[in-house]
């Protein structure tokens, strides 16, 4: 086990690893939609986490790759990353969106990279914020409230303040995640990843499990689609995450929050919804954004 490797400048390999990421976690959303309306939430995170972590942890040993033994402190990182990456935002945006509507939702997460630009800051060596870092990042996040619509911040305050502080603790703790994957010791991005997806599964199940054995008729589109979700939004995902973060940096990796909400809307533009002026303006001004904060 060696010392955590100094970040380089993002090149093409690390944008094109950058942009799948995007495509995986944007076509995420209409796949949720339709496994929500046959699974509970718990039930579906935590079959969704385990089969990720089934799959990930096989092609690490296929690839010759071995866990670390349980006694390796890279267990407690991988603690670490679960917890924060998976099953904390997990609850706290469940728990939000009970009380505040999907839009409100989606901008108060889009804070997620200001969030990481700031920890970074203070912890990650060689992360500095810069005038042009925070300014492009402020451009996205203007990009992402005009996309998720700006009316929805005449909601904020009021009798949901806990539910809104709940969604943005989300987003914190996923700032924090970027951070930790970027801190690890050196370790294979692929044994990483199943690690940070086993303990995530294991923090998942008591609620997962409980609200699974209560649940039948399952269609098989619903279980198709999570298995796809196993595959592409979680278990590779989690590979080019942890790669990302450790070679490029957590400022990099936190771009892909302001590029999701496009892939979004190409996924539905291509199952037949439409797409608005409004939602072109607000993506151009997204990868403005993003292309002032990391040109």
């Amino acid at each position: 086990m060696t010392s955590t490797p100094t970040p380089h400048t993002p090149g093409l390999q690390d944008w094109i690893s950058l942009l799948i990421l995007t495509v995986l976690w944007g076509s995420a959303f209409a796949f949720i939609g339709h496994i929500v309306d046959f699974l509970p939430s718990a039930a579906m995170v935590f079959v969704r986490l385990s089969l990720a972590a089934l799959m990930l942890t096989g092609w690490a040993m296929y690839r010759g790759r071995r866990l670390p033994g349980m006694r390796d402190k890279r267990w407690i990182w991988f603690a670490g990353l679960g917890f924060f990456g998976n099953t904390l935002p997990f609850i706290l945006i469940g728990f939000g969106q009970q009380t505040i509507d999907s839009n409100l939702a989606g901008i108060l997460v889009a804070t997620m990279p200001l969030a990481t630009l700031a920890l970074a800051h203070v912890f990650v060596p060689g992360e500095r914020m810069t005038a042009r870092m925070l300014i492009g990042f402020l451009i996205g996040f203007a990009g992402v409230v005009l996309l998720m619509g700006p009316s929805a911040l005449t909601a904020m305050g009021g009798a949901d303040t806990l539910a809104q502080l709940a969604v943005v603790g989300a987003a914190v703790c996923y700032g924090i995640n970027a951070v930790l994957a970027r801190l690890i010791p050196d370790t294979p991005a692929s044994v990483s990843g199943a690690g940070m997806l086993i303990t995530a599964s294991v923090l998942a199940a008591p609620l997962g499990v409980w609200d699974l054995v209560q649940t039948s008729d399952v269609p098989l589109s619903a279980w198709s689609s999570i298995v796809w979700l196993a595959i592409g939004p979680t278990a590779i995902t989690s590979v080019l995450l942890m790669q990302i973060a450790r070679t490029a940096g957590p400022g990099f990796l936190a771009v892909v929050n302001y590029l999701t909400p496009i892939a979004a809307v190409i996924t539905g533009v291509i199952i037949g919804e439409t797409i608005g002026w409004d939602a072109l303006l607000a993506l151009t001004v997204i990868l403005a954004g993003v292309w002032i904060a990391k040109r």
